[in-house]
Order: structure tokens, then sequence, then C-alpha cells
């Protein structure tokens, strides 16, 4: 059998290998029945679904995000709201970005008592137009969150990241904008994932000390919590919001 260090070198090629290499040690403490998925995972090879619920626990990750990490389309029980248009999630953020703590809790609170609803089935968003890579991936994490289509302000506000045109972030799923450490970290901190994790995804390092927003660890989480409101559930809640101001 192949070395581990071979394997990991290996699987540094693939976003899931390569975070799988990151987290070895808390992957191979429960490897048991899983080592020859987890090896072909790291020699470069696909994983299925049923591996992917089985490894996001491990690495306590959202698993529909790590659906998106090892390249596969979300299951109806995965997937976030889609056609709300003209709002997202991303407008909640910017409008949040702004609120005091105390403010900022309430906004939350409300998001969570709302009844979720099944989001539609397929989703109501165009098939992805580029190849999965590193920028491609981020823009779709953002989507997996209901953000979008390009939200550069929300970057920006919440983790620091470039101030840049729509346009300018739209380019990082072909490749023609380049994916930096500040992109990383940025995109790290709206979608709560350490960055070291995002860094070993991406392939790209995450940056050094950012200037994150005092509030980042609330905001992703209500970016989270507010994944499935409906069309009609996102106008209520900026409806509080405006009210909170």
């Amino acid at each position: 059998m192949a070395t581990l260090t071979a394997m990991v070198g290996a699987g540094s090629g693939t976003a899931l290998g390569r975070l799988l290499a990151h987290r070895w040690r808390e992957v191979a403490a429960a490897e048991g029945p899983l080592r020859p998925e987890l090896d072909a995972v790291l020699t470069g090879g696909a994983a299925s679904p049923s591996l992917v619920r089985r490894l996001a626990p491990m690495l306590g990750l959202h698993t529909a995000d790590l659906f998106v990490v090892a390249g596969l389309d979300l299951p109806p029980d995965l997937v976030p709201a889609s056609g709300t248009g003209p709002w997202h999630v991303g407008t909640v953020l910017e409008m949040a970005a702004k609120f005091a703590p105390q403010s900022l809790r309430r906004l939350h609170e409300f998001v969570r008592s709302l009844p979720e609803r099944p989001p539609a089935w397929p989703p109501v968003w165009p098939r992805y137009s580029y190849p999965l890579g590193p920028g491609e991936m981020m823009l779709r994490l953002l989507r997996n969150r209901n953000i979008g289509p390009y939200s550069p302000k929300v970057l920006y506000f919440i983790g620091d990241g470039p101030m840049v045109s729509s346009s300018t972030m739209a380019m990082l799923g072909p490749g023609r904008t380049r994916l930096t450490p500040q992109y990383v970290t940025a995109f790290a901190t709206v979608l709560g994932i350490p960055d070291d994790d995002l860094a070993a995804v991406a392939g790209v390092a995450a940056a050094t000390d950012p200037r994150l927003h005092r509030n980042h660890v609330e905001l992703a989480r209500l970016a989270w919590d507010a994944r499935r409101l409906t069309g009609e559930q996102l106008p209520e809640v900026l409806d509080l919001a405006r009210r909170l101001r």
C-alpha cells in the first residue's frame, strides 16, 4: 500500500484531497472501513456522496459545503434557496454588517424563528459555467448560502476582501481574476470556514493580519441560517433590518 506521504502528495491536486491531507489527523483517527475510499480520494479519485456525508462531521464542516468542495451536485435535502431575486442573503449581510451586536442578535434570532420551507427542486439557477477551479469553488460556496451572484461588498465589509467590481469578482470563475490570499481569507470569513481549511481547498495561502469585522463570527452564522429563506421571507428580514438601523 502506498505511504501516507505519497498519497497526500498525489491527492494535493484535488480540492478534497488537499483538505483531507491538511486535516488527516482527524480523519485518520476514524478511518476504519473508510480507508479504501479515503485512499482513492487522496490519490486523485472522486468521492461518493455517502463518503462526503460521513466526512463532514469529522471535519466540523457543513455537509453542503463539503459537497461543493468534492465537486458534487447538492442533493435535494441540502440545497439553499434560489430564485429569490432581487433579494438574497448578501443583501441581508450588507445591512447587518452595520449593526451593533445587540441589533445583530435580534435580527439573527428572527431569522432562526422563521419556519423552514423546502427550497425549489431543481434549483432555479443556471448550470455552472466554468470548471471547478479555485475561484469558481469560492463563488459556488457563496451560492451555497444564497449569496450572489457576485457580492464584493460582503467580502469587503466582513472579511477585509478587496474592493472590486462585481464583474471583477465574477472573473474568479474562469480564473481571469487571480485568487489571492486576501480573497481566500475574505471568503473564509464570510463562509465561516477556518481560513487554513479554505486555503488547503484552494491551494492558495490565507492572508496574514486581516482586518476582520468585529461581528464576523455572528455574521457568518447568520449567512448560514438564512440560506434557505424564501423569496417571501427575505423581505420580512430586510424590513426588520431597516427598523433596526
